[in-house]
């Protein structure tokens, strides 16, 4: 009897302690996942914000490239801006691919002031035509025409945005411009 007495003390873990450990695995196993969750979002939004610096590097290099070939327009041309305008917009159009977006007030409203000062802005949409000239194959597989668009400064081409449109939703708010998207991740 004895003898009895010592195994059943030695019995292994009771029910209460295995209900227990069950439910701290549980729990561990919830915020590991949704930690998991997170860092494969904020990794997605990373690629993402990259991919726009590259059009944003990109975009620029056009900008200069566009802004030397309208330079010697003349100032005194009363046209001047409509002209200059014009040609930059056909440039983008036949040189680089961007279509221009003619109606293009909710865009611009996405855009801080020094982007969208009372100079106005021209407004293209990236193709993935363009994409893929920028190196970007991998995105223009995967995205459509106008997925992002450039908003230049109408009075000096090189102040530029890149703006995703529908919006990256990050930390339970949307953002549109890579300027944005920048500083939240920064924080």
């Amino acid at each position: 009897y004895r003898n009895m007495k010592k195994i059943e003390n030695k019995s292994g873990i009771t029910l209460i302690a295995l209900v227990i450990t069950i439910i701290v695995i549980l729990i561990l196993a919830g915020i590991s996942i949704g930690e998991g969750t997170q860092l494969i979002k904020k990794a997605k939004i990373e690629s993402l914000m990259t991919n726009m610096i590259t059009i944003k590097a990109n975009a620029k290099i056009y900008a200069e490239e566009i802004n030397a070939e309208v330079w010697d327009l003349k100032e005194d041309d009363e046209d001047v801006t409509k002209t200059k305008s014009y040609n930059r917009s056909n440039l983008c159009s036949t040189k680089y691919n961007m279509e221009k977006i003619e109606d293009a007030t909710e865009i611009v409203s996405k855009v801080d002031s020094s982007i969208n000062d009372s100079n106005g802005c021209e407004v293209y949409n990236i193709t993935t035509e363009t994409l893929t000239e920028m190196g970007l194959s991998n995105l223009a597989s995967d995205s459509e025409d106008g997925e992002f668009v450039v908003v230049y400064n109408s009075a000096d081409f090189t102040k530029l945005e890149i703006v995703y449109p529908s919006g990256i939703k990050y930390d339970n708010s949307v953002f549109y411009t890579l300027s944005n998207l920048k500083n939240k991740m920064e924080e």
